[in-house]
């Protein structure tokens, strides 16, 4: 089932590849958008892709916060932001992502727990580690203390979010691109699903599926789409 996970993820990532880094007004993804400053009740100073700029949003905005939304230019050049959804704490900073492909990461089907949280605290007793990374490997280990296999992937150079658990004879996932969105599903071994957050990703994964037909799956929409693991307010156990 997780090298269903690994297509997934590499349709993904193809479709992202597409996308400008520069400012991608009319884009038919949504695209991050970083709020630098609140101006004054409806204006704020953002960064998309590589630019600075001043626009409104009727929504309230969180300084410091990274968005994921929708970007279109209309008559005269007003910028109009919608559909702007914030992204998960674990998933704004690169600098806590690992320069490791999925299927590098998932070699081994299916996941065993108690392996994998050997191999976390091995990693976290090496005294040479960054404190970047230190960070990222407890991060992964509290979310495994939960039963949460999670995994910030920097796959292909762009990063990917992605968190899983299993529950009887199926595995649910969360994945989160940059230029997607959030996405949530469920891996059965005779059938998959996978919902989007905003309508254009819906479409244009449509359309790569049909032209992947080793990839069979329900594909749907969602209003709300939340990560697994937030990694907040959890104790960490590290007994056996």
């Amino acid at each position: 089932m997780i090298s269903s996970l690994q297509k997934l993820v590499g349709i993904g990532s193809d479709i992202g590849r597409t996308s400008s880094s520069s400012v991608p007004f009319n884009a038919a993804l949504p695209i991050s958008i970083e709020v630098l400053k609140k101006i004054d009740a409806m204006r704020y100073r953002l960064r998309v892709g590589r630019k600075e700029l001043s626009t409104k949003s009727h929504k309230t905005l969180d300084e410091g916060q990274v968005y994921w939304g929708n970007f279109f230019e209309g008559k005269g050049g007003v910028l109009t932001l919608s559909h702007l959804y914030k992204q998960p704490r674990l998933f704004q900073d690169e600098t806590y992502f690992l320069p490791i492909a999925l299927e590098d990461f998932f070699e081994n089907e299916p996941i065993q727990y108690e392996t994998f949280k050997h191999f976390l605290l091995q990693i976290l007793s090496d005294k040479t580690i960054s404190k970047s990374l230190f960070q990222t490997y407890t991060t992964m280990l509290l979310a495994l203390s939960k039963g949460i296999v999670h995994a910030p992937l920097l796959h292909e150079g762009k990063k990917v979010l992605v968190q899983l658990y299993h529950e009887a004879s199926s595995i649910h996932f969360y994945l989160a691109f940059e230029h997607l969105g959030p996405l949530h599903g469920q891996l059965m071994a005779n059938h998959t699903t996978l919902t989007c957050l905003y309508e254009n990703t819906f479409i244009l994964l449509e359309k790569a599926l049909r032209q992947h037909k080793s990839v069979a799956l329900e594909l749907g929409l969602e209003k709300e789409i939340e990560p697994f693991f937030e990694g907040s307010d959890l104790v960490l156990d590290i007994k056996g």
